[in-house]
């Protein structure tokens, strides 16, 4: 989310899992400039380039004052027939942002990979949204050809004025967190902005994936607690395959997302914020 304009909050999401994906070139997609969908027609226009990995944000609330439809197409560039390799979560359209952010992480975070043809050259997913409503959605795509992505209120007849993508490359960072009896509590702030993401006037890292490696004795118990520091927020997990999800906390409060038990190779933990004017978000890794 780009700072100026935001009127709400938007929930981010916790991924706690074993292992991290290493692609070999992977590329976050951000749409949602601008946030607002005010007029019909096209609101993010990006080529995919095949074999590479894609992670496409988006999040739009409908001020046009007319519901319609809210489509999201994978579109061949030369028209022929297309597959793609699919992980979505896309929230059902509904009028409270949060909501309808955390939604869409639980679904992508619980989703498989799947592959989808395109025998007519395009694969497309599409809503009806109504007045006020939010379309909000994640997905993971590797397409096999040029294609174009469009996403697209009503129709796809002319790009809105000024809408735009902003792309970022190989969007991961990795932090090393040390626990022991003699140093119990770690803090790690994300959200503040990223020189890359700076420069592409990101005004945070939304979407940005961050993999915690937490090395703490073998059996201990770790918690995971967070904190929005700015403005109200919340985290949506994946632990062990089963998906959670907190509360929508107010600033500066803290919650317990998760405790676990450490296994013999760690905890690996994988973040990344989810968009909202109210980073960064404190997280903190304690030895119990």
């Amino acid at each position: 989310m780009v700072r100026c304009g935001m009127k709400f909050f938007v929930s981010l999401f916790l991924v706690l899992c074993f292992s991290l994906p290493v692609l070999a070139q992977d590329h976050l997609l951000f749409c949602n400039h601008p946030e607002r969908i005010t007029m019909p027609g096209i609101y993010a226009n990006a080529k995919l380039a095949p074999g590479e990995t894609y992670t496409i944000f988006y999040h739009y609330k409908n001020y046009t004052g007319n519901s319609g439809e809210f489509v999201v197409g994978l579109q061949s560039v030369t028209g022929e027939p297309i597959q793609a390799t699919i992980k979505r979560g896309i929230a059902d359209p509904q009028r409270d942002p949060p909501s309808a952010g955390r939604q869409a992480m639980a679904r992508f975070l619980s989703a498989p990979e799947r592959t989808v043809p395109g025998a007519k050259g395009y694969v497309r997913f599409d809503a009806h949204l109504g007045n006020r409503q939010v379309a909000s959605g994640i997905l993971m795509v590797r397409v096999n050809k040029p294609t174009r992505l469009l996403i697209y209120h009503r129709h796809s007849k002319w790009d809105v004025k000024d809408a735009r993508v902003i792309e970022v490359v190989a969007p991961r960072k990795q932090i090393e967190i040390a626990l022991s009896n003699e140093v119990k509590k770690s803090y790690y702030r994300i959200g503040e902005p990223e020189e890359e993401m700076v420069q592409r006037h990101f005004d945070g890292t939304y979407g940005m994936l961050y993999a915690f490696r937490v090395d703490a004795p073998q059996g201990s118990k770790v918690r995971v607690a967070f904190s929005p520091r700015g403005g109200k927020g919340g985290l949506v997990g994946s632990v062990n395959g089963n998906t959670i999800w907190s509360e929508i906390i107010p600033a500066a409060h803290w919650r317990v997302f998760h405790e676990t038990v450490v296994g013999k190779n760690g905890l690996i933990l994988t973040t990344a914020p989810f968009g909202g004017v109210f980073y960064p978000v404190e997280l903190l890794f304690e030895l119990l």
